[in-house]
């Protein structure tokens, strides 16, 4: 596991949001933005299961993360990792909720569908790149 370095783990607990790719089925990127947050060294992402980024990391656990740093446009950060845990039910419901709260203010997650379920992928960094 690549350790992730202080000023990129500053970023994934401010307001940042990250671009997320996973791998089609076909072997095409698909990129997301996304909310993130880190819990015990891991990069947690969640999103309503049945979505794309869902059925893809079902089938790859391969992911990558970039974002240019909005404090200085010259520079660019990149992790790759894996998915190392996958939770659902009322923690995965719970993680929506604390990333509402710390991208919008609000709590609970006001956009939920009335037969939405959530999942959270904790995501163990294997390589990270500060480019700039």
């Amino acid at each position: 596991m690549a350790e992730l370095p202080e000023d990129v783990r500053k970023l994934f607990d401010d307001k940042q949001f990250w671009h997320v790719a996973t791998v089609n089925p076909d072997g095409s990127p698909q990129s997301t933005p996304m909310w993130t947050s880190v819990r015990d060294g891991k990069i947690l992402l969640n999103t309503a299961l049945g979505r794309r980024k869902a059925r893809n990391l079902e089938e790859n656990p391969r992911v990558a993360l970039s974002l240019v740093d909005p404090g200085n446009p010259y520079k660019s950060l990149q992790v790759q990792g894996r998915v190392v845990d996958t939770i659902t039910g009322d923690q995965a419901e719970a993680d929506i909720d604390s990333l509402s709260e710390k991208y919008t203010g609000q709590t609970p997650y006001p956009w939920r569908g009335p037969d939405e379920r959530r999942v959270t992928y904790l995501v163990e960094p294997t390589k990270v790149m500060v480019n700039g």
